[in-house]
């Protein structure tokens, strides 16, 4: 079943709700009809999406020990809830498969209370006591509806077209498909950003430098504390005040003085 759900990217639904005869192996033609017990599945409609070549044997051997009409039922061929809980199955295949993020290295020695974090599990003893340390395996946070993600990943970074991936997770707008599911590793987007080739001999352009002998421009018009205090007294203020220099967005060209 998680097979499933990385090669052909399957909603939970979808692959507890597969049935025998959604399952083309010789066309490698997959059916998503329905989700759990409905006739109908999320998108609200049936999808015809081509199988991947390692899929072909996980399906055909998924069809031969089931006993009923679907292709993943429960050891007595009935069809799992909509409540099962597969992420702890998930997360125990992954750490037998030694996909995991560290390992707690426990003393066996109960009173000791000895531990130690290491990224392998190899035979360790306890400094404290000289006690073998017990290797517990620390999983990924990771849900089932993870692995469609996974698959979307995947494509993206095998240089599928997004239109492609979209068809194939069937989402209904490419720009969910890219920004919802297609998490790209650190890895591959560093091999994409050494694509970027700059010519030789240029760089990144810089503003110039200011001349010591530059103009500088200045406003004959007063401030408005001048203006201000013209108004209440006019004997206190001068004839020709002194100019004010401002920003360039309030020049006003019937009002400029150039100075060396």
């Amino acid at each position: 079943m998680f097979a499933t759900a990385i090669y052909q990217a399957l909603r939970k639904g979808e692959l507890i709700g597969l049935r025998k005869s959604d399952v083309d192996l010789d066309a490698r033609l997959l059916t998503v009809a329905r989700s759990y017990g409905h006739d109908t599945t999320k998108g609200g409609h049936a999808d015809v999406i081509p199988m991947h070549e390692d899929c072909v044997p996980e399906l055909d051997a998924a069809i031969a020990t089931s006993t009923s009409e679907l292709v993943f039922p429960r050891q007595d061929g009935h069809m799992f809830s909509e409540n099962t809980k597969f992420d702890g199955v998930l997360k125990r295949a992954l750490c037998q498969a030694r996909i995991v993020l560290a390992y707690d290295h426990r003393c066996r020695r109960g009173r000791c209370g000895h531990a130690e974090r290491h990224t392998d599990d190899a035979l360790r003893r306890c400094p404290s006591c000289g006690m073998k340390l017990w290797s517990v395996p620390i999983p990924r946070k990771i849900r089932f509806h993870d692995l469609r993600h996974t698959t979307a990943s995947l494509l993206v970074m095998s240089g599928a077209s997004p239109a492609s991936v979209q068809r194939i997770l069937r989402h209904t707008d490419p720009k969910i498909t890219m920004n919802v599911y297609a998490h790209l590793t650190p890895e591959y987007l560093r091999s994409e950003i050494d694509r970027l080739q700059i010519p030789a001999g240029t760089g990144s352009p810089r503003a110039p430098k200011p001349t010591p002998g530059a103009a500088r421009v200045t406003s004959l018009l007063p401030d408005s504390r001048t203006a201000h205090r013209a108004a209440r007294d006019p004997a206190r203020t001068t004839a020709n005040p002194t100019p004010h220099p401002v920003r360039p967005e309030r020049f006003e060209l019937p009002a400029l003085r150039f100075e060396a």
